[in-house]
């Protein structure tokens, strides 16, 4: 079993915060003995503040001088991905000299105008995928409220891949405090951001051009934090407003999930359906069976919560779920956001 190192940052002096992510045995956690407000200081002391650098990746060749002994030879235009404490590859394959490596001490140089502004502070960081991937999570300050009683946590996500993954990515994540749900796909993704990979050549005063420039357009993706969080919770509203019947949530679930006849279902069909239709009615998880937004939390219970026998069960680590419930190409994500268009569609007729 793969363990996991993570390091936290608490929300108060001394407490032993846990953050976005459930304790997990595959996991080692650390966390500060006190609230670190500076990003780069955090990554210090999380032992993350070191840089990605290229060097020459090597082929072994026939010796031209004959005999049967080989010689390592470099490859033209190939290059690997290594830590520079460690040395350590973390690219799963080489890369050309177009690709700019990023560390999260770069992308920290890009988002720290928001943790300076107070926005945000620094919540989490950790590695998956052999090192390939870094993910870097920020909370909100914006957090509390939204809608009708229901407390939420808000996150900015973001995941660094190391020479595959194409861009760094932020997402924001919204964390629903009763039943630890995520909702990634519930807001259009006009408040995500990137930062790419690739930049164009040229000296270092057009690198730092580029930068800069980079710099504003992520402070600039900042302005629609509170944007995702207003539609966010607009639609809690919407939902919390349609009362729906338990027949209608068997609806919703098989549209879903493609069941036409249930006596035909898959058997991971039949056990996602009645996962979530159980999940329609646990009070001690904040949902009653009652409305819409009841069934939406039943689908995100069943993807996300550490407390749904489905995930307890489920063969799939952590990190790999968070990154399958965040990633538009992960098969979490995709589930949240076909469940949504299923209700709107439903709500619309």
């Amino acid at each position: 079993m793969q363990t996991i190192k993570a390091f936290y940052n608490p929300t108060t002096d001394g407490e032993q915060f846990k953050g976005l992510f459930p304790s997990d045995p595959r996991w080692e956690a650390d966390c500060a003995d006190a609230v670190i407000r500076d990003l780069q200081e955090f990554l210090s002391a999380a032992r993350r503040d070191y840089f990605i650098k290229k060097v020459p990746a090597y082929s072994m060749i026939p010796n031209p001088e004959g005999g049967d002994d080989f010689l390592p030879a470099e490859v033209e235009n190939q290059y690997h991905l290594v830590r520079s404490v460690d040395h350590r590859v973390v690219s799963p394959h080489t890369v050309t000299d177009q690709y700019a490596p990023l560390s999260l001490m770069d992308v920290a140089e890009e988002i720290a105008p928001w943790v300076q502004a107070g926005w945000a502070t620094p919540d989490a960081v950790f590695e998956a995928r052999n090192g390939s991937l870094e993910v870097l999570v920020l909370r909100l300050d914006a957090g509390g409220e939204i809608a009708d009683g229901d407390f939420f946590v808000h996150y900015i996500v973001i995941q660094n891949p190391h020479g595959a993954g194409g861009k760094a990515k932020g997402k924001i994540i919204s964390f629903r405090v009763v039943c630890c749900n995520t909702f990634a796909a519930a807001v259009s993704a006009a408040s995500d951001f990137a930062i790419t990979h690739r930049v164009a050549k040229g000296d270092s005063e057009v690198q730092a051009e580029i930068m800069a420039k980079r710099t504003q357009e992520a402070v600039a993706a900042w302005e629609q934090v509170q944007e995702h969080i207003r539609q966010l919770s607009e639609r809690i509203n919407v939902w919390n407003d349609a009362t729906i019947q338990f027949s209608d949530a068997e609806h919703l679930t098989d549209s879903l999930l493609g069941i036409t006849k249930l006596e035909d279902a898959s058997t991971r069909k039949k056990n996602t359906r009645e996962a979530i239709l159980s999940a329609f009615s646990m009070p001690q998880y904040g949902t009653f069976g009652r409305t819409a937004y009841d069934w939406l939390n039943g689908v995100t219970f069943v993807n996300s919560s550490p407390h749904a026998e489905t995930v307890q069960k489920s063969k799939v680590g952590t990190i790999e779920r968070t990154v399958r419930n965040m990633d538009p190409n992960g098969t979490g994500f995709k589930l949240e956001q076909k469940a949504e268009k299923v209700l709107a569609g439903f709500l619309d007729n």
